[in-house]
């Protein structure tokens, strides 16, 4: 994503908050702006780890990437999950990205992405026999690893 992609984004949220009566504060920019940089999954201490040192002496404290974090999250603008027992919540941000599904793996906690045009179809369909129009969904998939059950070797654990 780029620089001027996120800067157009921000400017939305920056619009969400303010509707909702948040302040929009440089501690929050810094946080928002990370977590649309960022491609992969993160927790919201791996997003308060990659700002520490953008905010230098006007840190931010972990309690206010969690807040921001729930309120992006209240906003459709990222996605939280939980991916493994007692590992807490990753996220994702989702504006302006294609709908897609997770599988996560139950051993190593690998969350793989997934689009099928076949099962969005389907789910559809199924909502629409309950008489319902789909306006939102999210599927988890959470599986064992095979490999580590008939090799005893997980290829995204560490040996």
């Amino acid at each position: 994503m780029s620089q001027q992609e996120v800067q157009t984004e921000l400017d939305q949220i920056r619009r969400y908050f303010k509707k909702v009566g948040l302040r929009w504060t440089k501690q929050r920019e810094i946080i928002v702006e990370q977590a649309f940089l960022t491609h992969d999954h993160f927790s919201a201490e791996g997003l308060y780890d990659m700002i520490k040192d953008r905010l230098g002496g006007d840190s931010a404290h972990l309690a206010t990437v969690y807040r921001t974090l729930q309120v992006l999250e209240e906003g459709g603008f990222v996605e939280g999950m939980e991916v493994a027992k007692g590992e807490g919540r990753v996220f994702e941000h989702t504006l302006g990205h294609e709908h897609h599904d997770h599988v996560i793996c139950n051993d190593c906690g690998k969350i793989i992405e997934f689009h099928s045009e076949a099962l969005e179809d389907l789910k559809r369909r199924e909502v629409e026999k309950l008489g319902l129009a789909m306006t939102s969904h999210s599927l988890r998939i959470h599986g064992d690893c095979l490999k580590l059950k008939n090799e005893g070797v997980c290829p995204n654990l560490p040996s």
